[in-house]
């Protein structure tokens, strides 16, 4: 009933999955009871979906991802995307199999996270601080927004020119092309006061009369030997730079934060928010089909997102109707 309720209304517009893969965790799992610890170990369902799918090896976890894989593709909307979520273990094996399930034209992109910079000492090897997570769509027609990162400090402290007329604090950008330089933008230009700017060697940016309009408005920094035109901060479309696809900007979860449910899985909400806001808009349904402490539904149900989450754990189903509850107060 739920997979024909799911194809009526037009299929999943984004599906985030975290399988679990070759870790070497047997998912035993600390909680707490009135103040009491305890370890909660791994029912038979659970056996068999996580630490039996290694002990066979390889192909065992393969034949297990693509059955799923190949469900979650006859349930995701025309334009539906797919987020999964794995390491350099799995990774070339889970590829290689959405390349046969998604055709290999229907591969977005492939994200590094960087989740941890430990700079921990690993004999005869570099520190394992990245995880890897594919993107692929069900076509070639898909909900991409763009997401931003924060500045660094270095971007951030150009900021430090203001002509105290109410616009606030700038920087400033060249107004010079980099390549292909063509009759519209290569000519001299002669400022308000008379000075003349040599044509720069590929021309300028934009036309003349964009150039004019800018200084009329005050937008043109005057330099020693060139003009550039002034950035204002509060004038940016976000408080950051448009995100690609290394993820270095988001740290797990550590320490003592809110988040932490002591599942050992859980990624930070950030993580999820990045996703979320970038393949899916209000109202679209998202899907979670190993959503373990409940992360991404609890992300998708503060941005107004109406979500589906399945786990085979039922600590896991526990654990999310609580985070999901705690989420409604």
């Amino acid at each position: 009933p739920l997979y024909d309720e799911i194809v009526s209304n037009g299929g999943l517009k984004l599906v985030y999955i975290d399988p679990p893969f070759n870790t070497g965790d047997n998912f035993k799992l600390p909680i707490e009871i009135s103040n009491n610890d305890f370890i909660k170990t791994p029912s038979i369902m659970e056996e068999i979906a996580y630490r039996d799918t290694w002990n066979k090896g390889h192909n065992s976890f393969n034949q297990m991802i693509y059955e799923r894989l190949l469900l979650i593709y006859s349930l995701l909307s025309s334009d539906g995307t797919i987020f999964i979520h794995c390491d350099q273990r799995v990774n070339s094996f889970i590829k290689l199999i959405c390349f046969e399930i998604f055709g290999k034209e229907n591969f977005i992109n492939e994200i590094t996270w960087q989740r941890s910079t430990s700079g921990k000492t690993i004999s005869n090897n570099f520190a394992r601080d990245t995880d890897t997570i594919l993107w692929f769509s069900k076509s070639d027609v898909y909900t991409f927004n763009k997401t931003y990162k924060p500045l660094s400090e270095g971007s951030l402290s150009t900021y430090d020119k203001n002509d105290d007329d109410g616009r606030g604090k700038y920087t400033t950008v060249a107004l010079q092309k980099t390549a292909n330089p063509g009759p519209l933008t290569t000519y001299d230009y002669k400022d308000n006061s008379g000075k003349i700017w040599k044509c720069p060697k590929k021309g300028w940016r934009m036309i003349k009369e964009k150039i004019k309009k800018l200084e009329n408005d005050n937008r043109i920094y005057f330099g020693k030997t060139t003009i550039r035109e002034k950035s204002y901060w509060n004038e940016r479309e976000s408080e950051g730079k448009i995100s690609n696809n290394l993820w270095d900007d988001i740290p797990n979860l550590q320490g003592k934060s809110k988040e932490i449910t002591r599942y050992p899985t859980q990624k930070p909400n950030k993580l999820l928010e990045r996703i979320i806001l970038s393949a899916s808009n209000e109202g679209d349904l998202v899907a979670d089909f190993f959503c373990g402490s409940g992360t991404t539904l609890e992300v998708a149900e503060k941005l107004n997102r109406k979500w589906i989450g399945s786990d085979l754990s039922k600590f896991a189903i526990h654990l999310c109707r609580k985070r999901l509850i705690e989420t409604q107060r």
